[in-house]
């Protein structure tokens, strides 16, 4: 299967759409795959998803042929989310140039150019655990690493141009929501100032040779994005979603009993 992030770099490999998962199980990994998406974000920040659960949700990524990455929580979950097969690792509240370059550096071995990194070595599932070459399985590993920051906050809008700047970072996602927050307008993300925050995220993305990855809110929002030649987009949470169709299918079945 090919990465998400050799996906990304092809300039002729299309659009991806993936979802947030928080829901603690492998099978809403399957689901989600089967629907159809690219990628799945897998939340450790908002979740109490646990170190077992991750890995039976990352191998179900890998059996479905789908592109798991995992939103962590703290700095330490990261090599572990990493050697269990994620494909990349989404940073929330990423606000300071020196934040986005550790960043960077937790997802990325010595030998990686042009940020070297400090991920330790393991022989893992990337070289079936020792019984492939070492080192070439360890550059493959580091090549297909996407390492994402999320711009969630004011402080992160002060210093956007020098965090797109960093080497090492592939990918700028907005944090509506608590940008929004930070803002002062809490959950208005289609507020003018959360619509001009989130419109200059895109730019500095693009300006610095990074990709964007947007969340809409709505087809309208998503349609808005492929025009302006947005390639990634992630289309919301597992749950709400999961919530949103069993309301609808309880309302059409309870209007066809009256």
């Amino acid at each position: 299967m090919r990465s998400l992030k050799a996906r990304l770099s092809d300039p002729g490999g299309g659009q991806v759409h993936g979802l947030f998962c928080s829901t603690p199980a492998a099978l809403t990994v399957e689901l989600i795959a089967a629907a159809g998406y690219d990628f799945v974000v897998i939340d450790l920040e908002h979740t109490l998803i646990d170190g077992a659960q991750l890995g039976a949700m990352l191998l179900a990524a890998r059996a479905s042929g789908i592109a798991p990455l995992v939103r962590v929580a703290a700095p330490h979950q990261v090599a572990p989310a990493l050697d269990a097969g994620a494909q990349g690792i989404v940073f929330p509240r990423i606000s300071a140039v020196a934040q986005a370059r550790q960043a960077a550096r937790l997802c990325h071995y010595a030998q990686h150019q042009p940020m070297p990194g400090e991920r330790g070595l393991n022989a893992t599932w990337h070289s079936a655990f020792g019984r492939d070459d070492l080192a070439a399985a360890t550059a493959a590993a580091g090549a297909d690493t996407l390492v994402v920051a999320m711009i969630e906050d004011s402080a992160a809008l002060d210093a956007l141009d020098d965090i797109a700047a960093v080497p090492g970072i592939d990918v700028l996602l907005e944090g509506a929501a608590d940008l929004s927050q930070s803002l002062g307008v809490p959950w208005q993300t289609r507020h003018p100032l959360v619509w001009d925050a989130v419109a200059r995220i895109a730019d500095a993305a693009r300006a610095h040779g990074k990709h964007f990855c947007a969340l809409p809110r709505t087809p309208e929002d998503a349609a808005l994005w492929r025009r302006q030649g947005t390639r990634m987009l992630l289309l919301g949470d597992d749950r709400g979603i999961a919530r949103r169709a069993m309301a609808a299918h309880l309302q059409s079945h309870s209007q066809s009993s009256t």
